[in-house]
Formats: structure tokens, sequence, C-alpha cells
């Protein structure tokens, strides 16, 4: 699943018109819920940043308190185990602290692949401070 910080908090697939007069998503949700959505997972996607930089606990506990609230859109209940979001996030934070986490590069990788905005993407690479993966080249041509 890409984590879209413009569209759909689901994975892309070609958009189709709606007929006249129809306002639901193919979720079942409306198309107002489905961009409330997207804007609660560009959110969060800007408070993991934001707490990749500051290491402050109260913007962990703003991560963790969104990731809450999106796990529970559209249920009528809270789930007592976390889901997706609840989840990923204490990984993904855990991960920016935990330093000598020999799992932290994996993590933290694993959650940039996710994000499908290169700007926001480049942002979160450098806060953590991994490096992209640039192409091989011999030493021959950075001597010259």
């Amino acid at each position: 699943m890409a984590f879209h910080a413009h569209g759909p908090a689901q994975p892309v697939a070609p958009k189709r018109k709606p007929p006249a007069g129809a306002s639901a998503n193919p979720v079942g949700g409306t198309v107002g819920s489905q961009d409330r959505q997207a804007g609660r997972v560009r959110e969060w996607l800007l408070l993991l940043l934001r707490f990749a930089i500051t290491w402050d606990p109260k913007d962990e506990a703003a991560v963790l308190a969104i990731a809450d609230e999106i796990d529970a859109l559209g249920l009528s209940w809270r789930p007592s185990a976390p889901s997706f979001f609840r989840r990923t996030s204490r990984e993904v934070c855990k991960a920016i602290t935990a330093l000598d986490d020999p799992q932290r590069a994996t993590i933290l990788k694993s959650h940039i692949a996710r994000i499908d905005n290169s700007r926001l993407r480049r942002a979160f690479r450098a806060a953590v401070d991994l490096k992209e993966k640039l192409p091989r080249t011999s030493a021959k041509h950075h001597l010259r």
C-alpha cells in the first residue's frame, strides 16, 4: 500500500468518473470522506516527519493519536489491537530513535518506500539520516 499525500489512501487505481448524481466511492464511503481520509494520511506522514526531526515525545503522541483516528475511520467501534496505522506508527517511531537497532534501516526503508510524494519521501529520508541508493560507479570516475 502506498501512502498518498495528495490522493486516496488506497492503492493507486485508474480513476473513473462517477455517474451523474453519484457520490459514493468504490469502498462505500463518500468522495468527501475519501478526501478527508487522504488529508489525515498526509497529516500523519507530516507528523512522522516532525517526530523524525524533533524526537519530542509530544510529537510522537500526536503521531499515535492521528494513527488511532485513521484506523478508526469508518468503524463504529475501536479495535482492541492496533491496526495498520497505529502498529506502523509505533514501529517507525521506535526505529527513528533506536539508532543501534539492527532492524532500523529495514523498517525505515520500508516506510519510505510507501510514501508516494517524492519531496516528502526525500525529507523523511534526510530526517532519519538514511542515504538514498545511488548507482555505484567505479573509484576511477570519482578521481577525475
